[in-house]
């Protein structure tokens, strides 16, 4: 289990225990963080889940490949570092405290 903050842009946090194996989107999706629509489900197909990660967790976070990345560039207001689709990344016991803000709108 890993304990990841999900702050929406109005400031709102919601800590969540998520099961290792399990993604940060499905995380958010059963415990009804509102602002991560994830559309496609996880096929990495949309930019629906898209956050900003935490400046503490950038270079703790596995990195994004290609896929994930050109699927960002239909994110609202990417940013070349700190963006990431949560469908895209694998929770373990190393992300226990991950931080990640959710932008203003998803689309």
């Amino acid at each position: 289990m890993a304990k990841i903050t999900y702050i929406e842009f109005n400031g709102t946090e919601h800590v969540v225990d998520v099961k290792t194996g399990k993604t940060v989107m499905e995380g958010a999706r059963d415990n009804g963080v509102p602002g991560i629509d994830a559309d496609c489900g996880g096929a990495c197909a949309c930019s629906t889940c898209h956050v900003y990660l935490d400046e503490a967790w950038i270079d703790r976070v596995p990195p994004k490949d290609s896929m994930e990345a050109d699927m960002l560039d239909f994110a609202w207001k990417p940013d070349p570092v700190k963006s990431r689709l949560t469908c895209q990344i694998k929770v373990t016991d190393a992300l226990d405290g991950l931080v990640v803000h959710i932008p203003e709108r998803q689309i």
